[in-house]
């Protein structure tokens, strides 16, 4: 502070307490509060329940923030690619369109389902994906798939899918 600066404003008298005063007192009090209230039973449950709230939140929030990367399923690809073809998507791409009419059996119900839902949806095979399966019977499985279309377009549906002599196809 310089010399000129009190020109402009009168110096304040310091506020000071003496020592026991009422404001010493009632530090000491609030510090005190959460030692009193250890000491009764009450008391005792509501600090462990405090304690295990606390554990649990930061349990939790851990286990979320540190959860697994979602993955790509690894038996997922396109119908009629073969696993060497589907690891580059040059390869998919060709084979795709070299193609596109002949109609080949899927290994899996998730390609037989990707692929009739492809060719509705007027989508690509590799734009489509299975999410999830539900078994029917043992030769009728459903499979929820979703395309990635136009926009933020994505239809979704579940695509029931028959095993025959000749493989996995939509009925």
């Amino acid at each position: 502070m310089n010399a000129e600066s009190t020109v402009f404003r009168s110096s304040r008298p310091a506020v000071v307490l003496p020592p026991g005063g009422e404001g010493a007192r009632a530090a000491a009090s609030l510090l005190a509060w959460p030692l009193r209230l250890a000491a009764t039973p009450f008391g005792r449950r509501l600090l462990g329940a405090v304690v295990l709230a606390v554990v649990a939140v930061g349990t939790i929030s851990y286990l979320y923030d540190s959860a697994d990367q979602p993955r790509v399923p690894a038996i997922f690809r396109p119908a009629g690619l073969s696993a060497q073809a589907g690891s580059t998507r040059a390869g998919v791409d060709r084979q795709a369109a070299a193609a596109p009419v002949r109609a080949k059996t899927a290994a899996t119900a998730a390609e037989a389902a990707a692929a009739w839902f492809a060719a509705r949806q007027k989508l690509s095979v590799d734009k489509v994906r299975p999410l999830q399966q539900r078994r029917v019977s043992a030769k009728e499985v459903q499979v929820l798939v979703v395309g990635e279309g136009p926009g933020p377009k994505m239809p979704s549906q579940y695509v029931t899918v028959r095993k025959g002599a000749s493989g996995w196809k939509v009925p």
